[in-house]
């Protein structure tokens, strides 16, 4: 893809590889360049060092800050002060683990950022895995156990039990990706790259730099299992249909350097304030080792600590001995920014670099097969045969999921039970589709048994009645044992997983039938090309298997659920 004249927006542009990505891009003349970083005195260094050493005028460059990880009411908040706040922290639960509606979407910075700006490419140089993981979910969950085995529920423990649900990070990654996804549909975004992490820096189990006395640590290990994760999403975003062109670049090395210089050091943010012990009075190790000390400490005049320093963005500031031990050989090594920033230039460009992860993925991993492809029809024809043998039929058992899809087998069996062949379900009226299958159901106790013993619910055909079985599919009861029922929530269940015998469920049927009688009539049948046998995958042939048929083109259609690679 040419960057002149595209809308680029940089995730994560102050750190030390979306710098250098933003300075190569600029070089590209984009019509649009819009930098984002979670402090604003970070986004504005970049767009004022951005606008010092290129003069090209005509690109037009914007910086934003904040939190994007959060609704937008809470972007510029800083997010100690979102988990301290009892109302704040409850909101951000519910954002992270209740359904994503689209009031919740557009309410979060995600996608407000996106609709505004609607970027063309993105290159998200957020370490999204650290963001996610680092919040110590060990640490908050012991203090969980321990309130618990002192049977202490106060304040403090409610705020334990809180801030280990906001720790968990596999929900917040999945939330973080379906908002993405979704905010980048609706801002067209076309090209999407990730900076992503390896979270050991190239090294293994035995990495030596960890955050306790295990090695590695379980904090570290986690940090490495996200960014796993992330990868794996982003390996899915790019077999779905409608979505950007998806890539990922993995550097696994340390990534080297800002700035080099000599001045006050900072970790976390912050400046190391410079303390002193008198040495003549030491603490005892005796008794209990607090988390805190004692205090016998004194700041030395408010002064911070100040040396040389090698600025590894992100990673902070190392000293000259840290650096020569991290990049000496044999340890982490590093890359630089500019290299990275080269092959993500490339990659958009449509080069090939050999460091795509999500194509590398693609490369390896295993596939369908012509064996297996051969072999299908041997396997049904089997199934068929001992159907015949046992009078039986063999539908669904909700095992493999989504509950729709044993909701649509079924109701497209109550219509071959009803009508033989599909297409005769066309001369019935709806009403007298739905008075049938009530009765069929009615009267056939195995039919009836099996669909509520998979956990399937049948809606009567007035809507207000249902049978169901000791368990149910839809809807799932997630923290609850019940709901109250609306139309709008039976509407819902019964689109998604219940057996429908309403008039308008078999209205719906009809039209499916004659949306695919349309598509195959489009077809010459003297027509033998590739493409022509392709598309008659879904003609119906009058057996048992036209229920099957009938649903995979529901999938494919209705829902977009195919393939592409």
């Amino acid at each position: 893809m040419d960057i002149k004249g595209k809308s680029v927006l940089i995730l994560g542009g102050w750190g030390l590889v979306g710098r250098a990505i933003s300075f190569a891009v600029l070089e590209k003349q984009p019509s649009k360049l819009v930098i984002t970083s979670l402090r604003e005195d970070e986004a504005g260094e970049t767009e004022e060092q951005l606008k010092v050493h290129h003069t090209n005028t005509g690109t037009e460059i914007v910086a934003e800050w904040g939190d994007i990880f959060v609704r937008q009411e809470y972007r510029y908040t800083p997010r100690a002060q979102v988990n301290a706040d009892p109302t704040m922290r409850k909101n951000l639960i519910a954002d992270i683990f209740d359904e994503l509606t689209p009031e919740l979407l557009e309410s979060t910075a995600i996608y407000q950022l996106f609709t505004k700006h609607q970027p063309e490419i993105i290159i998200d140089c957020i370490n999204t895995a650290t963001a996610v993981a680092y919040q110590n979910p060990y640490d908050k969950i012991a203090k969980v156990r321990n309130a618990i085995s002192e049977s202490r529920v106060d304040d403090d423990f409610v705020f334990n039990v809180e801030e280990t649900i906001l720790s968990q990070a596999v929900p917040q990654l999945i939330r973080h990706m379906q908002i993405l996804i979704e905010s980048m549909r609706i801002a067209k975004t076309r090209f999407y790259l990730k900076i992503g992490t390896s979270g050991t820096g190239g090294m293994g189990f035995n990495i030596p730099y960890t955050h306790s006395e295990v090695k590695p640590s379980r904090l570290l290990l986690g940090k490495s299992s996200i960014a796993g994760a992330h990868t794996m999403m982003l390996f899915l975003l790019g077999r779905t249909p409608d979505a950007p062109i998806i890539k990922e670049i993995k550097p696994s090395a340390a990534i080297a350097w800002k700035e080099i210089g000599y001045g006050k050091i900072k970790r976390r943010g912050r400046h190391i304030p410079l303390i002193d012990v008198d040495p003549g009075a030491p603490d005892q190790l005796s008794g209990d080792l607090t988390k805190f000390g004692s205090g016998n400490w004194q700041a030395i005049d408010d002064k911070v600590l100040e040396s040389v320093y090698i600025d590894a963005g992100e990673n902070g500031y190392f000293s000259m001995g840290e650096f020569a031990v991290i990049t000496s050989e044999g340890q982490m090594e590093f890359i630089t920014p500019e290299e990275i920033a080269d092959q993500v230039i490339m990659e958009i460009q449509g080069g090939n670099t050999g460091g795509d992860i999500v194509g590398a993925l693609d490369a390896t991993i295993l596939g369908p097969t012509y064996r297996a492809a051969l072999i299908r029809q041997n396997a049904l024809q089997r199934m068929l045969e001992l159907q015949q043998k046992h009078d039986t039929d063999s539908i669904g058992f909700e095992l493999l999921g989504p509950p729709r899809l044993s909701k649509l087998l079924y109701e497209g069996y109550l219509l071959y039970r009803l009508c033989g062949k599909l297409e005769n379900v066309l001369d019935w009226e709806v009403e007298e589709l739905s008075g049938r299958a009530h009765d069929l159901i009615k009267s056939d106790r195995k039919l009836r048994s099996t669909i509520l013993s998979i956990g399937t619910p049948i809606l009567f055909p007035d809507g207000e009645n249902f049978i169901r079985g000791p368990e149910i599919s839809e809807p799932n009861f997630e923290g609850v044992d019940s709901i109250e029922i609306t139309p709008e929530l039976i509407g819902e269940w019964a689109d998604k997983a219940w057996v429908d015998l309403r008039p308008q469920c078999f209205k719906k049927w009809q039209q499916r039938i004659r949306d695919l009688q349309t598509a195959m009539n489009r077809i010459d049948e003297k027509e033998h090309s590739s493409y022509i046998y392709r598309k008659r995958k879904f003609k119906l042939k009058g057996d048992i298997l036209d229920i099957s048929r009938m649903v995979g083109w529901v999938f494919e259609t209705e829902d977009k659920g195919y393939r592409i690679k």
